[in-house]
């Protein structure tokens, strides 16, 4: 008894180091994350579902699919309630259902393997994932919410296949329609890992009446969701003429950066037990082609890899020397305290300390200057970078071109070039400044402190010398 309670101690305390060395600045100064909080706040302000993009040159004629309306609301109440520290209530709690999450992965995988379902050892592999998925994807963006419904979706996938309970078939039902009206771009996954289960079931003889039905809803439950069909296979279109290229997070992993060797571990690591955990079952084959190439695909896409190692390597850990010597039962309610009382001392500490936005990355002191320049209510219209458009646009600007790209891919925004306006913000800070500040006529011009040389004595040249010199950068006054 008096062991159990030192174990237990123990693993209490690697909780809270583990918590609270994930330090609540990392999960902010995402650039998406302003105008996710814009758009929600127009769309609670006008009641309505955003169909078309705002506060643009173009007079809101943009159509928008409102892939990722739930996120937006949820963020903006937040936010709106206690500000910034609102956002990190989101992600305490995303990481929170998402650490637990990972946990019963652990024990459905060993539970469909008639194995003992917990093992200690597996809570801290989940502590070491939980700390990765962090510090690589948690920030405030629709990742953090879909990812942890991916994988209790997963879950009930295959708690059904053991127990075809109808109570996991609304639940998975459930999560397909969550996960499609939060986070639609990752929704094909869910689809995807239906199909799996069905051609399991149909391998194995099982595929009857309760089967079919069960996974007839999760497909037909992702159909309802503000944005339709758009919504869901709206990866079809950021990939059009591959401009999602163009966005850091979708290029190939570079596994030879140092600050990827995690991701270098754990892409060996999945290769070394790949022989192991398979056990000869036609689902798990193919759920492990699935995840190999999702890891490698992308910096955007290896969070697969993290999000399901757990699974496989549940099954692996017995055969670890000495791990069988650990051997401490914790329950799933003592690993939810432990986890909740670190994330509230987060949480306590960004409310007393919030996070200030980076003045180093976004236009904070160059938008305050604009913006005195303008009446009250009355937004400039502001040509900038564009991973620091969004931030122009939470502040009060109207812009180009801000994180989301179906608005601004269209031929509707097509101009000087005969470029998108995605295209434009893209290559805009360079020799072609002065072409593209003509033809879209902006008031304000913010370039950063990274724009110099011939590009930035062409604009000097042209406007005249910046009115204003923040910390990011300079300001140009457009005449």
């Amino acid at each position: 008894m008096k062991n159990k309670r030192i174990a237990t101690l123990v693993y209490a305390a690697l909780t809270f180091i583990v918590v609270l060395c994930l330090f609540p600045k990392f999960s902010y100064n995402d650039p998406d994350t302003f105008w996710h909080i814009e758009l929600g706040k127009y769309m609670l302000q006008n009641g309505t579902v955003l169909h078309h993009a705002i506060n643009t040159f173009y007079n809101d004629q943009l159509p928008y699919v409102p892939h990722e309306f739930g996120f937006q609301i949820i963020i903006a109440l937040l936010y709106k309630a206690f500000g910034w520290p609102g956002t990190y209530i989101l992600t305490a709690l995303c990481l929170l259902l998402l650490t637990l999450g990972l946990y019963r992965l652990t024990r459905v995988s060993r539970k469909e393997m008639g194995l003992e379902q917990h093992h200690s050892v597996m809570y801290l592999f989940v502590l070491a994932v939980t700390c990765c998925i962090y510090f690589y994807y948690f920030t405030a963006r629709p990742q953090m919410i879909s990812a942890f419904l991916i994988v209790w979706f997963f879950v009930y996938l295959r708690e059904f296949r053991m127990q075809q309970s109808s109570k996991y078939a609304i639940l998975m039902a459930l999560i397909s329609m969550g996960v499609a009206n939060i986070h639609a771009g990752v929704w094909p996954v869910i689809a995807v890992f239906t199909a799996m289960a069905i051609i399991e079931a149909w391998a194995e003889k099982r595929l009857g009446k309760r089967n079919i039905i069960a996974f007839a809803f999760v497909y037909i439950a992702g159909l309802i969701n503000v944005g339709g069909l758009k919504s869901i296979f709206y990866i079809l279109t950021v990939t059009k003429n591959n401009f999602n290229m163009r966005i850091d997070e979708w290029q190939p992993i570079n596994f030879g950066e140092w600050i990827n060797l995690p991701r270098t571990v754990l892409l060996l690591l999945f290769m070394c037990i790949i022989p192991f955990v398979l056990h000869k079952k036609l689902f798990r084959f193919m759920f492990m082609l699935g995840i190999v190439y999702l890891g490698i695909a992308s910096y955007k896409q290896n969070l697969f890899m993290w999000l399901f190692i757990p699974y496989f390597a549940a099954t692996v850990v017995d055969l670890v020397p000495y791990t069988n010597k650990i051997r401490i039962q914790l329950s799933t309610k003592s690993i939810a305290i432990f986890l909740a009382a670190a994330l509230s001392v987060n949480l306590i500490f960004v409310s007393v300390y919030p996070v200030q936005t980076n003045k180093h990355d976004y236009p904070v002191e160059e938008m305050t200057y604009i913006l005195k320049q303008k009446p009250d209510g009355v937004r400039p219209k502001v040509l900038a970078p564009y991973g620091s458009s969004g931030y122009v646009n939470f502040r009060g600007g109207d812009i180009l071109c801000d994180g989301r790209q179906d608005p601004f891919v269209t031929d509707e925004s097509k101009g000087v070039f005969g470029w998108t306006a995605f295209e434009r913000s893209m290559n805009g800070f360079s020799d072609y400044l002065t072409d593209i500040v003509a033809y879209d006529k902006p008031e304000y011009v913010i370039t950063s402190n990274k724009f110099y040389g011939r590009p930035f004595n062409k604009m000097i040249e042209k406007y005249g010398q910046p009115v204003f010199k923040g910390t990011y950068g300079n300001v140009f006054l457009i005449k």
